[in-house]
This record gives C-alpha cells, sequence and structure tokens, in this order.
C-alpha cells in the first residue's frame, strides 16, 4: 500500500495576478498552509507506513521493534525430543485437572481455621489444635529511620521505614491430594489471589502496602496441604526515639505483625528470624544494626477475647562520625579562633570594631548550626549532648561579644579611675595620696579594719582582681570550658 500523493496547486492560476497588498498576503497565507499539509502527510506516511521487502509499504502490525519469528524462536528453551514434548504435554494435562479438581470444592473466601471448638464432644472426643502458621522474617532493610512533619495535621512522627521479607507456611487440607492420581505431580503452583491466604497485618505503622499486587505472587502448594509464600511489605512504622544521648545514640524499633479477629482457640503464629539473616548489611548509611530479638505478647479486645501480637524489634546505632566531623569539630575551631581573636589584644575604648564584627559572625555560625540540629530532632523534654554543646559554644561566643561591648565603654573606665585613685600594697587600703589620710574617711577605715576583717579582706581580693586586664582573666578561663565541653561530648563517642 503505497502513501497518498499530494498534488500542490498553484494558487497564482486561480487569480489573476494583482498588484493590491491583501492579495499578496492572502497568497503567502495559502502557500504556507499547504506546505504544512504537505509536511503532515510526510510524517504520516513515515509513522504508519513501513516499507517491505518488496518494496510496497505496509502497515506494521503493532510495536515498531515487533519481534520477528526467528528472533522468537532464540527465546525457547533447550531442543526437546518427542520423548520430553510427550512428558511436558501429559504433565500440563494432569495439572489443569489437579487444578479443577482442588477447585472445584474449594471456596477460598473461607478459611480453614476450626471454629466449631465450642460444640460438646462425646466421650474420646477432642477438638482439633489450632491452626499454626509459621513467620518468618528472611530479610529487611532499614530505608531510614526519620522524623517526619505532616502539614495538615502540623503533627510531627518518628516514623521507621523498613522493606522486610517474609516467608509464611500454613496447612490447608482443602489442598491436599494424591501424587499417584495425577502423574506423580507432589506440588503446584498458584498464584496468590486464587487460594486463601493468612491475613497478617502490619500494626503500630502509619502504612504498610505489598511491593507487589496479589496477581503478581506465587504461592507453592504441596500434595499434604503445606502452603508456602514469600512477600514484600514495605511499612511506615512507629519508632518513638530516645533522644538524650543524640547523636551518639542507640535505639531500639519494632515491626509489628498482629492477626486481627482470630483467637488463640483457632490461630497460632510461630515468629522467627531467618538463620541466614544478616544483621550487618540490613543497615544504611546512617544506622548500624547490632540485632535483634523477638516479643511475643497476648493482648485482648472488648470481648475479652485472646489474640497474640507479635514483635521484631531491632537494635540500632548511629553512625557519629558525620556529626563529629561536620558540627563538633568544626563548631570547636569558630568558638576557640573567635574568643582568641577577641582577647587577642587589650581591649581599649577606641577601637574594638574588629573584634565586636568577628564575636558577631561566629555567633552567627554557631546559631544556624544550632538550627541544622534542631530541625534533625524530635521536640521532646530531654535536650541531646549535642544541643548541649552548641549551647555552651554560643554562650562562651556570646559572653565574648557581651565583654567587647561592655569593657571599653563601661568596665574599663571605671576600672582606670578607681585604679587612678586607690592601690593596695598590702592588707589596708592606702590613698595614692599620703596627705589626704584625715579626717573621717581614714577613721571609717581604721574601723572597718579592726572590726570587720573579713570584710576588709573580701573588698582587697575584690579591688586586687579588678586591678589586673579583665580580658586577660575572661580568655583563659573561656579557653579552659570550651575544652572541657569538647572533652565531655567526645567522651561519648569515645565510649562507643
Amino acid at each position: 500500500m503505497r502513501a497518498p500523493d499530494i498534488e500542490v496547486l498553484p494558487f497564482s492560476s486561480l487569480f489573476a495576478p494583482s498588484s493590491s497588498p491583501f492579495f499578496s498576503h492572502l497568497l503567502f497565507l495559502v502557500h504556507t498552509t499547504q506546505r504544512l499539509v504537505q509536511m503532515r502527510s510526510l510524517l504520516f506516511s513515515l509513522i504508519f507506513f513501513i516499507p517491505s521487502s518488496d518494496g510496497e509499504s505496509t502497515i506494521h502490525p503493532g510495536h515498531p521493534e515487533w519481534a520477528s519469528d526467528s528472533e522468537m524462536e532464540n527465546y525457547r528453551d533447550a531442543p526437546m525430543d518427542d520423548n520430553q514434548t510427550k512428558l511436558l504435554v501429559e504433565f500440563h494435562e494432569h495439572n489443569g485437572n489437579l487444578f479443577q479438581d482442588l477447585m472445584r470444592t474449594y471456596h477460598k473466601e473461607l478459611s480453614p481455621y476450626y471454629t466449631n471448638y465450642h460444640r460438646p464432644l462425646e466421650h474420646g472426643q477432642v477438638h482439633p489444635p489450632p491452626m499454626r502458621t509459621s513467620a518468618t522474617l528472611t530479610w529487611f532493610r532499614i530505608v531510614k529511620l526519620m522524623i517526619e512533619v505532616f502539614q495538615l495535621q502540623d503533627q510531627v512522627e518518628q516514623v521507621m521505614k523498613i522493606i522486610a521479607e517474609l516467608r509464611l507456611i500454613w496447612t490447608d487440607h482443602r489442598l491436599a491430594w494424591n501424587p499417584a492420581d495425577y502423574g506423580g505431580i507432589q506440588h503446584i503452583y498458584f498464584t496468590r489471589n486464587s487460594i486463601w491466604v493468612p491475613e497478617l497485618t502490619v500494626g503500630d505503622s502509619e502504612m504498610a502496602s505489598d511491593v507487589a499486587p496479589d496477581y503478581k505472587q506465587n504461592v507453592l502448594v504441596k500434595y499434604t496441604g503445606h502452603v508456602l509464600h514469600y512477600f514484600n511489605v514495605v511499612s511506615h512504622s512507629v519508632c518513638p526515639l530516645v533522644t538524650s544521648n543524640f547523636p551518639f545514640d542507640r535505639q531500639e524499633c519494632e515491626f509489628v505483625l498482629i492477626e486481627i479477629l482470630f483467637n488463640k482457640n483457632e490461630s497460632a503464629i510461630d515468629v522467627q528470624f531467618a538463620e541466614r539473616l544478616n544483621f550487618a548489611r540490613a543497615g544504611n548509611g546512617e544506622w548500624d544494626i547490632l540485632g535483634g530479638h523477638i516479643n511475643r505478647t497476648t493482648v485482648a479486645d472488648y470481648e475479652n477475647v485472646e489474640f497474640d501480637l507479635m514483635r521484631f524489634v531491632f537494635s540500632m546505632k548511629r553512625k557519629s562520625n558525620f556529626y563529629v566531623m561536620v558540627i563538633i569539630v568544626p563548631t570547636f575551631i569558630i568558638t576557640t579562633l573567635s574568643i582568641t581573636g577577641v582577647f587577642a589584644k587589650r581591649l581599649s575604648g577606641e577601637d574594638f570594631i574588629g573584634e565586636l564584627s568577628l564575636g558577631l559572625t561566629s555567633l552567627m555560625t554557631l546559631t544556624v548550626m544550632l538550627g541544622i540540629v534542631a530541625d534533625s530532632l524530635p521536640k521532646t523534654n530531654s535536650l541531646p549532648v549535642l544541643s548541649i554543646f552548641l549551647t555552651v559554644e554560643v554562650t562562651l561566643t556570646a559572653l565574648s561579644v557581651l565583654v567587647v561591648i561592655l569593657h571599653p565603654r563601661v568596665l574599663y573606665p571605671k576600672i582606670k579611675a578607681m585604679r587612678s585613685k586607690m592601690s593596695l600594697p598590702g592588707t589596708h587600703f592606702a590613698l595614692n595620696h599620703p596627705e589626704e589620710e584625715q579626717g573621717c574617711l581614714a577613721r571609717i577605715r581604721s574601723a572597718i579594719c579592726k572590726k570587720h576583717m573579713g570584710a576588709n579582706l573580701v573588698f582587697m581580693l575584690v579591688f586586687q582582681v579588678l586591678s589586673f586586664p579583665l580580658p586577660s582573666l575572661i580568655h583563659p578561663s573561656f579557653q579552659a570550658i570550651n575544652l572541657a565541653n569538647l572533652w565531655y561530648i567526645l567522651s561519648f563517642w569515645w565510649m562507643e
């Protein structure tokens, strides 16, 4: 089938030439429209008309890269002889008959649990035991342990996002058969939505969903009625954090399984970790998984019906090297340099703008770091050690800035005036001018020295301290507090 040929008729043959500008513009628009129609037809032919081997154009039946017959042959399995082909045909025949016979009286809407345990029994009769389901955690991965903020409720939640693979094994006697009746078939596969599956719900979770839909998941059924099923689930489980030792903290988070509605007389669930489960590879970039254990608790509903609550508890340790190298060490360096820069020279009332600018800049930097840490923590009553460290660093820098502001304008002039009037050569007050040591002031001084010797010593000590430059005393004190603060927070790091 050929692409249709489109003939473009000259528009000038329909109308006589005219010198009017209106007809000139109209002629240009018509020619442009015809060119666009011609290009559209060409693109249409390229997309829907593909040349065949004989030179004619044919419409492609499907995808532009549809596999040919020779390519389809390459996707077949290994070549089979006639005997193997016969066995395969017989297997499919027996497999289809088995499926039809099992599904003839099978109702997936009905559970296999025995619920008639209230019936009175005759002598020697015993009710069947509860149906047991084995739930094994074969693989899991902690995606992240995060602080989620829900804008609609204005609520902060502490959530662990986990991907887990569970292996379920249970017995459904309605799916048992005799292999001799079906060509020796001992197991078959069903899609998950074809049979009944235990209802295991992830508890304490804001969201839980299967990775694949039911029609894409298969279960293995043996002739004894045992059913094996693997499935993956993504869960956002609530995990309250204890942040008093942040970022050197250890947490315990739970992955909870519960079978709602069925009581202990009807169903029993055994949970365990798989032997091949590797906890060391289950963490992420922020958390190391130290191990896990299982807690089983029995709870009762409002009708006093008891059922089990299974908890997979994971012990985790935060990787703190990031916080040490990115927050703690730079904060200590910034604080040390700011204190040293502020008190590097003797403060006077003439020039202190440089020291003030350095202190304020450092204070703003520490405040930003404190805000970063605050955003990554839940709002609880416990104050983390990292917040304490940053608060002390901010306080030291703020006090240094306060000294820079007050000392040149308030303290320095007063101390200078006081030192010009008084000196403390010994254990008594002495004025700089001995001739003024007369009258009322001398008598008051003598009375204080005789009757209040303790107060005299205190006053003497205060004035003696004030006689030294104040920054010379504050600088080593602040640096000592800074070093002690660093030693305090790094002690948590060394004890990990």
